[in-house]
């Protein structure tokens, strides 16, 4: 098939929200807890439990994850494609208005952050002052539209990522997480994008997320970011099946909130399932624990890489209907910001 990007920025819309509405069903449970109580790996939309965060969903409802990207996304678009401090406030707060997606899901880093974005005075809590608790994948979860206006340009890429991760997330291991997720969107909407080239860009974009991130953000205690993607990538690539690559990556890198879990799972899922979107995002589904972030995350990326034709197609309008979010026209919007950008780097 011949390249298109508005069929790759759209494979990553519809990734990223297929990604989110089959994981807001398992979010939490194991594996094993995961096969007990649907009885069948899952591979489709489905009923979240009213045991989870999900509870009251229909099959293919997203969380606080794909939904902050999409107003994220169409606050930028909205302004051209300038990524500015003005434009991230104003995504996150009309977000925080949608109760459906925000009051049962958001993170309390990013509560807070919105409530002083309004001006609001969030009282001292008198308590220690290390921030190790938001070193969370709360802005990586949202961040794969920045790649998506910058295709290929993994520097303005990093640039954007860390506007977007300061506001709410201003540690160091956030912004090498988020940074990691955005350039391999970035990379994959190429032309010349691989499977090898997106893991690349992947990595380097952690590696500087990380550099840059330890001059301008707070210093937390983490794992690196860095070293699990490496790790990951090297479960990813390495012997057996997909679903016994999914198992070590929980096993060794984890499946968890924390940024040095969340995102190199996302990226060694993806490069478990080499051709294989919909496996890829299989896999984030049943890995256990946070599922509908991860798979919001993976998606995007196998989204980018494979195009929207990759995915079933009654994925687009049962996550239309579900979310009342029109990814359609947000992908064309995306595109046509997104050739400019690559019209003016080439010219």
């Amino acid at each position: 098939m011949s390249y298109s990007l508005f069929d790759r920025i759209l494979g990553a819309l519809i990734g990223a929200a297929a990604g989110d509405g089959m994981g807001a069903a398992t979010e939490a449970r194991t594996t094993e807890q995961i096969l007990e109580y649907f009885g069948h790996t899952v591979t489709d939309f489905e009923t979240p439990p009213n045991d989870t965060f999900g509870a009251g969903n229909v099959p293919g409802q997203a969380t606080d994850d794909f939904s902050s990207a999409w107003f994220l996304a169409k606050s930028i678009a909205g302004d051209g494609g300038r990524v500015n401090v003005p434009n991230v406030q104003q995504a996150l707060v009309e977000w925080s208005k949608h109760a459906v997606f925000f009051d049962r899901f958001a993170g309390p880093t990013t509560r807070v952050a919105i409530k002083r974005f309004q001006g609001e005075t969030v009282p001292d809590s008198g308590g220690v002052k290390l921030q190790s608790r938001q070193a969370t994948n709360g802005s990586a979860m949202r961040i794969s539209p920045i790649g998506m206006f910058h295709p290929g340009d993994l520097e303005q890429t990093i640039a954007d990522s860390i506007t977007v991760t300061m506001l709410t997330h201003d540690n160091f291991p956030a912004l090498s997480g988020a940074c990691a997720i955005s350039c391999a969107v970035s990379q994959a909407l190429t032309p010349e994008a691989d499977l090898y080239s997106v893991l690349q860009a992947a990595r380097y974009g952690a590696i500087e997320g990380e550099r840059r991130g330890r001059e301008i953000a707070l210093d937390v205690a983490s794992p690196s970011v860095v070293k699990r993607l490496e790790k990951a990538i090297e479960i990813g690539l390495g012997p057996g099946s997909p679903e016994e690559k999914m198992v070590l990556l929980g096993q060794c890198i984890g499946a968890g909130l924390h940024v040095a879990e969340a995102i190199p799972c996302a990226v060694g899922l993806v490069a478990a399932n080499p051709g294989d979107p919909l496996g890829a995002i299989v896999g984030a589904a049943n890995i256990g624990y946070d599922t509908d972030t991860i798979g919001t995350m993976t998606g995007a990326i196998a989204g980018a890489l494979y195009g929207a034709n990759a995915w079933p197609r009654h994925f687009l309008p049962t996550l239309e209907q579900a979310n009342g979010l029109p990814i359609l026209p947000l992908a064309a919007q995306i595109t046509a910001i997104a050739e400019n950008s690559v019209n003016r780097k080439e010219g």
